[in-house]
């Protein structure tokens, strides 16, 4: 499984080199694919997960419906997503989330730290629970 995803990054930055270099035709709306990680502390053994969520049947990411539904709602900026009421302490593992690829046939690439896990669910939703 991790072999699919690294052959997934590669060639979205081969298609981000491109771009860069070239007028590439848009992508159609509808398309998403977009890797997504989360690397924990050493609190958390240094943890390194990884997943591609396409909205389709068939993506690696075990909550895809609800991962869909908080990007539909919230967009793809990290910063911006609002917390939900759930209480989280005030330990510090910091955890720090990206997110690239294409949403809705948008390019995207995201990155945030989170004081530590609990927070990030709480302003991430289903979105990093992989």
């Amino acid at each position: 499984m991790s072999g699919r995803i690294c052959a997934f990054v590669a060639l979205l930055a081969s298609f981000f080199a491109f771009t860069g270099t070239a007028q590439a035709a848009p992508a159609p709306r509808g398309n998403t694919a977009l890797v997504l990680t989360a690397q924990y502390s050493e609190f958390d053994d240094n943890a390194f997960k990884a997943t591609v969520l396409t909205c389709e049947r068939g993506d690696q990411h075990p909550r895809r419906a609800l991962a869909c539904a908080t990007l539909a709602s919230a967009g793809t900026q990290l910063a911006t997503m609002q917390a939900d009421n759930r209480a989280c302490t005030f330990h510090y593992a910091p955890v720090e989330v990206s997110m690239f690829g294409f949403w809705r046939g948008q390019p995207v690439h995201e990155v945030h730290t989170y004081p530590n896990s609990c927070v990030m669910l709480a302003h991430t939703g289903a979105l990093f629970d992989f």
